[in-house]
């Protein structure tokens, strides 16, 4: 369910689900100022943040935080993010099998380091947020961003099934002032079961803002890199609010994609609205890319 807003949209909003993890490999935690002050000081994230222990007291805000629960505010007040702090043990994780796993392929060591050396997890969560949207997410980001400084951490973003270290939070030269979808959204390739030559193109975190993910199937291994920036673009385009719709036709118009209901596979999909892009009877959705990258690029 959307949270109701009164003010001018980007006509879109923060589903409750959107959440993010930070793993800190440090034993000892810095204090709340740290992270966030008024000012800004020292590095810390611009805003304010208050311990909701009831024992807690303003000198606890210079102390290091320990397992509870602490509020995040923006400067004006209108970001609100919850910040929950518990052990690797009672949070349940183990960062064993994520390190074995094929996710873990390919990732920096120092990142996987720090991973295998998790003492604490940092969940943040919105509690309330600047009505267009796009402050919030940056102040989630930069706090996020700020912890995992601070902590020699990771910044997880579960939803979209990234990893990234305090430097890769926000991408060099973003795409547009207000956010990036590459901030924010994930773009992968899996091979078809059956026919593992044959690929998908598919997003993961568009439904932090209750848009649909979106998946291309039929690729060939040439026009993978394609379809990432062309995913990354729609992407990008309905973060500005140009959101796309079932049957809409997407891409170059000598071969337009067209926009149907997707998530075949239950298994990946349950739960999650997704929408496919198929490419005109007697086209291919190779042909579709590269029409596409002929007038784009």
């Amino acid at each position: 369910m959307l949270w109701k807003f009164k003010h001018k949209t980007p006509g879109f909003g923060i589903q409750p689900g959107y959440y993010m993890t930070v793993l800190s490999s440090k034993p000892a935690l810095s204090p709340l100022l740290a992270v966030v002050n008024p000012k800004g000081e020292g590095g810390a994230v611009a805003g304010f943040g208050v311990p909701l222990a009831s024992d807690s007291t303003k000198e606890d805000l210079a102390r290091p935080m320990t397992r509870g629960i602490y509020a995040l505010s923006s400067p004006d007040r209108k970001t609100v993010l919850k910040l929950r702090v518990v052990s690797k043990e009672e949070a349940g994780f183990d960062p064993a099998p994520f390190l074995r796993s094929p996710m873990a392929a390919g990732l920096d060591k120092e990142l996987l380091a720090r991973i295998s050396a998790t003492w604490t997890l940092m969940q943040l969560t919105f509690e309330s947020y600047d009505p267009m949207v796009y402050e919030g997410v940056r102040f989630m980001l930069e706090c996020c961003r700020r912890l995992a400084e601070l902590h020699d951490g990771v910044v997880a973003d579960p939803i979209a099934q990234t990893y990234r270290l305090p430097d890769q939070v926000f991408t060099a030269k973003a795409a547009d002032a207000r956010i990036d979808a590459r901030d924010v959204v994930q773009v992968f390739i899996r091979p078809r079961r059956d026919e593992p030559s044959v690929l998908t193109s598919y997003t993961l975190g568009m439904q932090k803002f209750g848009m649909a993910e979106m998946e291309m199937p039929g690729l060939s291994s040439a026009t993978q890199d394609l379809a990432t920036r062309f995913l990354f673009s729609l992407a990008q385009s309905a973060l500005l609010g140009r959101m796309i719709d079932l049957g809409d036709r997407v891409g170059d118009s000598t071969c337009m994609l067209q926009v149907a209901p997707g998530g075949l596979d239950r298994g990946m999909w349950e739960g999650i609205e997704c929408y496919e892009l198929i490419p005109p009877s007697g086209r291919t959705v190779d042909e579709a890319l590269l029409a596409w990258a002929a007038t784009s690029m």
